[in-house]
This record gives structure tokens, sequence and C-alpha cells, in this order.
């Protein structure tokens, strides 16, 4: 049974291929060089590393200003990827495109680059800290309020989008309050509106009354309101679920959830600090949820450029993502992406190969990154342990060998097995 005790690895589990599922679930995937460098080390060194980042180069962060200004929000989205492939803080990004989704807006609506990219800066500086704090700061966000209604909620008309949305999805989820809860919710979150790109709470539109919230009675604000949420047993079972399904299994037992919760709890909600605890645990190096999930479009994309040390430009990175179905600054609803199985159909399957044969097709030398083979099976057996190392499927590695050797170079069947490797549907799983 999966649990949260720290791992000891025996001897030779802690390998490459243990790296690499840190780096790619911890991470957005290692560069060249990087899980054999983390393998030489410790794995606590190796998850401290993830905390301690090198952080993004000045040009890169100041780059957004130039395309904020010019409302260019899929320009935007390229430079996001952009932060992410050049990998100065792998940690912070995936959390940042967790949070993306957990707290979905779309620019669909919002119409404003500007806010899109400060909401983003948002998750960028709160995503590791304190939930509550994030949880607030989010509410109070022009974009959420503008994409959620929240000018629209006044007193003696109030609009229940967003307070049925921090129940539902942002703070508790289904089944965790009533009807009435939202309603109640909706009176006390009244007054909370925006002034062009800026928060401001508008006292005359704010309903004064006495509420009922989860049986509790008050004339509460919009601040106590959200308190009353967040303090709910299930609040922080609700966030450790999502902890878990981004870095642990997407169907975690309930026992696995409520001790991740009391975890939070007991870190003061600290993300950072139970992510901390989630990475060094036996229940993340499990075999068993190793490669158990469908990697989403951006961090299949994001993962294999930064292995193959890939110079296509961020912009097709994006674009191709959004092919696939994941287009940064427009999740297809509030609930964000469905992820899972949902990602794969006929269509964004032909994405996929298409866009991931091509990152193959573009690369001038993959010797330079994955090695020089000796001969046809050796490049067979490059391909594989830079691109699956700890691979178990046998018959995969023996079919993918087979093609390889019946290439007319070592070289060209490096390129052959690298791309029959990206597009099968063992590279899918993260």
């Amino acid at each position: 049974m999966l649990n949260l005790n720290k791992w000891r690895p025996a001897a030779g589990e802690w390998n490459v291929a243990a790296a690499t599922h840190l780096l790619e679930r911890g991470g957005l995937g290692p560069a060249p060089g990087e899980a054999e460098a983390a393998a030489a080390g410790s794995v606590e060194a190796a998850v401290e590393s993830l905390f301690s980042p090198q952080g993004h180069h000045t040009a890169l962060i100041r780059g957004a200003s130039a395309l904020v200004d010019a409302g260019q929000t899929d320009s935007l989205a390229a430079w996001w990827i952009e932060l992410m492939r050049q990998g100065g803080d792998p940690l912070g990004e995936r959390l940042a495109l967790m949070w993306h989704d957990h707290f979905a807006t779309s620019d669909a609506k919002v119409k404003d680059t500007r806010l899109m990219y400060g909401q983003n800066q948002l998750f960028r500086q709160h995503g590791a800290g304190d939930f509550r704090k994030l949880f607030f700061a989010v509410a109070k966000e022009p974009c959420m309020l503008k994409w959620l209604d929240g000018d629209m909620n006044r007193a003696g008309h109030p609009n229940e989008n967003f307070a049925r949305e921090v129940m539902e999805l942002f703070g508790l989820g289904i089944g965790n309050y009533t009807e009435a809860d939202i309603q109640e919710l909706a009176r006390a979150l009244t007054g909370w509106g925006t002034k062009g790109r800026s928060f401001r709470f508008r006292d005359k539109y704010h309903d004064q009354g006495e509420k009922q919230i989860f049986g509790q009675r008050g004339a509460f604000t919009p601040d106590e309101a959200i308190e009353l949420v967040l303090a709910q047993p299930a609040a922080a079972r609700h966030i450790a679920r999502r902890l878990l399904a981004e870095y642990v299994t997407t169907e975690p037992t309930s026992v696995l959830v409520e001790a991740t919760s009391q975890r939070l709890v007991a870190a003061d909600w600290h993300i950072g600090t139970v992510v901390r605890e989630l990475l060094l645990s036996g229940a993340f190096f499990a075999p068993e949820t190793r490669r158990s999930r469908i990697a989403g479009p951006v961090e299949l994309c994001v993962r294999a450029v930064r292995r193959l040390g890939s110079r296509v430009p961020s912009k097709d990175i994006a674009l191709a993502a959004a092919d696939m179905g994941q287009r940064l600054f427009f999740p297809p609803s509030v609930k964000g992406w469905d992820g899972g199985g949902v990602w794969i159909n006929a269509g964004t399957w032909t994405a996929r190969h298409n866009a991931l044969a091509r990152l193959v097709e573009d690369h001038e030398d993959l010797g330079d990154t994955l090695g020089h083979p000796r001969d046809q099976g050796h490049a067979a057996e490059l391909a594989i342990a830079a691109l699956l190392p700890g691979l178990a499927n046998a018959a995969f590695a023996k079919a993918v060998t087979k093609e390889a050797r019946a290439a007319s170079s070592p070289g060209e069947a490096l390129r052959l097995a690298t791309a029959l490797i990206l597009t099968s549907p063992e590279y899918q799983l993260i």
C-alpha cells in the first residue's frame, strides 16, 4: 500500500531511471546529463536541488513586458514555454502549470493579456507557499473576478458563479457543501470587484445582512466567508488530492488523501513542504506510480524538447501543445483540462505523433545529446536508455531494436529509434 514514509532505496535503486522519474514529475524533465548527475548523488540532494533552482535569466523575465504591452496572449504562452524549457525553476513552473489548471481562467472571456500575465506571475510567486495566501490572492485577482463575474455580484442581486466554483472546484470539491451554502457565500462575497485592472472592495454593493454558511451565522465579510471555506476539513483533503494527482497517483486511496491532508495542515498549509515530503516518499518512487498517468501536452512537449536538446522555437511548441488540446491561457472551462484519457483521441493522437516526429526530423545531430552509436543495435540501446530509462517492457525494446537494425547506418538507426520511442504509447506516460 502506498504511504508517505520516506523512501529508503536499496543498493542500486536510486539510479538514472529513478532520477529521471523525479525530474519529470517534480519538474518538467531532465536536460542531457541531468538525470545522470542527480543519480550520482543522493535522492535527498536531488530533491533539494529542485527547491534551490538557479532561477530564470533576467532578460527572459523582462521579455514578457513587450508581449503584455502588445496584448499577445499566444505569444505569452510561448514565453512561458521558454521558461519551462530553459529549466531555471522546473518545480516552480510545474506548480504554476498545476495552479493554472486548478484555478482555470481563460483569456477567451477575460480578453486582457496583462491580467492573464498577472495571474500567471501570482502562481509563480505563491505557488509553493501558503495555499491560503494563494487562495485569497487568486480570489481577489481581477483576472478571476472578470472570468467568474465578480463585478456583477452585488447586494440584492447576488451572482453565484464565483461562489459556486470556490466550493466545487477551488476549495472543497463536490459533495462538501449545499446549494444554500453557495447562495449564502455569494451574498457574503458581494462588494468584491474591479476598477480597471485593479481589485476594489465596493462597500455600497456589499450585503451587510446576516448569512448562514456551513451552519454558522453572522454578517460575514468576503474575507471571513473565504476563511470559513478553508476551515472545512474537506478543504485540506481537496488540495491534498490535487497534489497527489500531480505528483503521485490520480487514484489515491482515502487513507493516502487523509494522511496528505494532515501533513498539509501540520505544515500550516505550506505547499512546498508537502511537495518535498511527497517527492521523498515511498509512494512517489513506488513501481506502480511510475509512468502511471498520461502526460499533458505541455509537459509532454517540454519533456521531449529538454531531453533532446532541441532548438525548435517555443512558439512552435506552444502551438503543438494547443493542437494536442492544451492551449495555455485558454483552458476549455472553469474546470480546467480534464486530463487523463481525455488527452487522447483520434485528433490529438495524430497531433502528438506529428509533433514528436517533427522534433526528430528537425534535430541536426541526435548523437550529440543521446550518444554516438557504434552500430544499429547500439543506437536502439542509446535511445531507450535516454528516453525510457528503466523500461521493463522487453517486447517494446525488442521491436525498437529490430527496426533500428534494419536502418542503413548507425546515425539513421538512432533517428529511427528515437522517433519510434517518442511516438509510442509508452512515451506518453509520465
